[in-house]
């Protein structure tokens, strides 16, 4: 069977220091391989969250690999601060750069950094412009609802992005974003995603039996 790595989105926990730290906690007890770390600048998705300036606090309570998924306008401006952060993986999103050339350039110095290198793209965008970028990545990470708000319901046309990607390339990371719960986890997996990325799902419910049946480990 293969093994399915659950990371846990920081988006409904919110702002506030201590309901992230509380939240981390209870995803490294019980569980979670990862912590997704959700960034907004309120440019290119109108929500504002937590930035880089949150990372230490956390990784102090925590050894979970650190994927931060940069949903901001100006990358280029900001990326040299997740570059220091301890983030194990920094994640860019297509979308916001004006060409190819400036979006390599910005992925090598992720990879330069010796940080893994995760390029995300939104639920609109046609998954054929990741041709290019394959050999520069670590992951891909495929929105299945529009990026920007937590709550929204998984679209379908996800699993036909997964299964691209993964005729791409069988040894790349494919991460799932939106919507993700027992039911769609299970359908990306079966498409070949590997990382279920899941925020609401985990945080209203029994935070180890979520984990669980995400991992498909139902007893």
């Amino acid at each position: 069977m293969k093994k399915v790595v659950v990371s846990a989105s920081s988006l409904p926990a919110g702002r506030n220091m201590s309901s992230q730290i509380e939240y981390l906690t209870r995803i490294s007890q019980y569980g979670g391989d990862m912590y997704h770390l959700d960034i907004m600048d309120g440019k290119f998705v109108k929500s504002k969250t937590m930035d880089y300036t949150y990372f230490e606090q956390l990784r102090e309570k925590s050894a979970l690999l650190f994927d931060a998924h940069l949903m901001v306008e100006d990358v280029e401006k900001v990326l040299k601060n997740y570059i220091k952060s301890s983030a194990n993986i920094i994640t860019i999103h297509y979308e916001v750069f004006k060409d190819n050339e400036t979006l390599i350039r910005a992925l090598k110095k992720i990879k330069n950094a010796k940080k893994m290198v995760g390029l995300a793209i939104d639920l609109p965008t046609d998954i054929k412009v990741i041709d290019p970028f394959i050999k520069y990545l670590d992951m891909v990470l495929i929105m299945c609802v529009k990026a920007g708000k937590g709550g929204q319901d998984f679209d379908k046309d996800a699993l036909k992005k997964i299964k691209y990607v993964r005729s791409l390339s069988p040894d790349i990371l494919i991460e799932v974003d939106g919507g993700i719960n027992d039911e769609t986890g299970a359908q990306c997996v079966k498409a070949g995603a590997d990382i279920l990325v899941s925020g609401s799902y985990i945080y209203k419910n029994d935070t180890y039996e979520a984990i669980q049946k995400l991992k498909g480990k139902n007893g």
